[in-house]
């Protein structure tokens, strides 16, 4: 097994990294402990300062980066920017207010004692991510991590390892001390043993429900903590009385930017039965406006999902819908020759069972339902195992607030598309997964409260 790079539009190979060792991963672990030590002791000003370095050679090399990313998993270079740039707000949220989140509280005791609560870092944290945002996964994560005084592991998905040695080099340009941020290209068994290692004192995983539970498992076997970001299947829920023509803007965001492989992109379109074919006419005419091709031109908006076994297993779940009596309502005839595209396809008579229903749809896939009313929308979107995020789409604020507090997930956005944002927690519940990134929370997620009494 190697960690392989290949071009989902030409389909020819970037690159190839051999796995790491085991000899040199135990060099590594010791590094990064030894890193820790020193780190832990830095200022918040230090830090924040190299990551402000940091900042600042990101937003140089950005069009650098923002390519490379196009070509290693098939990202449109023009979200392949935005993501650059929302990287960077990560670096300067956390300069800025890291000591104020982590600021020691004081408590004088009217015996005269006072008590000390200080947040400690756990040590070195090993990171598992995911492919399909390879620098906005790493740094919203890294970053808080980094910041509170811990050092980090990062094991990336195979098939984006030169964005994720990018990523490394341009935190050693910005003067972090060798060993804070190291890059690890190992395989299962090789995290499965780092879990074991008792140097290593937490990990967090962003990544598939299978990924996310071999974690998970790993880590309660050995007493230590993870946080889990894993999949979603968010619903996009749509009222008679909502601006249908603001909805459908950013439906067609939600559901196709990054080709569809998104976790929090809105996958099923729930839909009052008084505007669900007016709703679907309006999204099929916004559809069929998204040029579909390589991912490196300007114009762009659909490029190739990231890997061929990806696309060959989008494929089977809407066969296999279809087998069991889901309709194709429309879907895209005209698809570049190469490349691994799969067609923007939308899916009704959706019904429990068939994969549509049951599953994440990581592609450019709708699966629309129309409903009769209020209840049966919520009862459907709150029906899946999933709980990342959900968007509800009314006029009226006393039925968005309702529907918004029935919704069974980590976000819900009125009105608005779901995304995450520096300033204020980000996660799931139920497979989607648990904890918190970004916010304070997200940063105290890896620190521990030590509490200390004096007289």
């Amino acid at each position: 097994m190697k960690f392989t790079a290949i071009n989902p539009y030409t389909a020819k190979q970037l690159s190839a990294f051999p796995l790491i060792s085991d000899a040199d991963l135990q060099q590594v672990v010791a590094q990064a402990e030894q890193a820790f030590h020193l780190w832990k002791q830095q200022s918040f000003q230090n830090r924040g300062k190299l990551m402000m370095n940091l900042s600042a050679l990101m937003q140089q090399e950005s069009e650098k980066l923002s390519r490379l990313a196009a070509e290693e998993m098939g990202k449109p270079i023009k979200e392949a920017r935005h993501e650059i740039q929302k990287c960077l707000t990560a670096f300067s949220f956390y300069a800025d207010n890291a000591a104020q989140f982590l600021k020691p509280l004081h408590t004088n005791l009217p015996d005269g004692r006072e008590v000390v609560q200080q947040y400690e870092p756990y040590g070195i944290i090993l990171g598992v991510f995911p492919w399909n945002f390879p620098y906005w996964q790493i740094i919203r994560s890294a970053v808080p991590v980094v910041m509170a005084g811990n050092t980090i592991l990062i094991k990336p998905a195979p098939n984006v390892p030169q964005c994720a040695l990018a990523l490394q080099a341009l935190f050693t340009q910005a003067g972090f001390p060798t060993g804070v941020l190291q890059t690890i290209f190992a395989e299962e068994n090789q995290v499965a043993q780092l879990i074991s290692d008792k140097r290593i004192k937490a990990c967090t995983l962003t990544g598939s429900e299978k990924a996310g539970a071999a974690v998970a498992s790993a880590a309660a076997a050995q007493i230590k903590k993870s946080v889990l970001e894993l999949g979603g299947s968010d619903p996009f829920l749509v009222f008679p009385d909502a601006n249908l023509e603001e909805a459908v803007k950013v439906a067609i965001t939600s559901r196709f930017q990054n080709n569809g492989q998104s976790c929090i992109g809105a996958k099923r379109f729930i839909v009052h039965h008084e505007v669900a074919d007016v709703f679907l006419n309006m999204l099929i005419a916004a559809i069929k406006q998204l040029p579909i091709g390589n991912p490196i031109d300007e114009q762009t908006a659909i490029g190739p999902l990231a890997r061929k076994d990806l696309r060959d297993k989008l494929a089977v779940q809407v066969n296999e819908s279809v087998i069991k009596g889901a309709h194709i309502a429309w879907q895209e005839k005209d698809l570049p020759q190469q490349g691994f595209f799969y067609p923007p396809t939308i899916l009704t008579d959706i019904k429990e069972g068939m994969p549509a229903f049951d599953e994440e749809l990581f592609g450019p896939v709708i699966a629309y339902y129309a409903c009769n009313n209020e209840d049966e929308m919520l009862r459907i979107a709150n029906e899946t195992q999933f709980g990342l995020g959900a968007s509800v789409w009314t006029t009226n604020d006393l039925k968005a607030m309702h529907v918004a507090n029935s919704l069974q997930a980590g976000q819900v956005f009125v009105n608005g598309l779901v995304r995450s944002d520096v300033r204020f927690p980000f996660g799931g519940i139920k497979k989607s997964g648990y904890g918190r990134e970004l916010g304070e929370l997200g940063m105290k997620e890896f620190t521990y409260i030590k509490t200390i009494w004096r007289q």
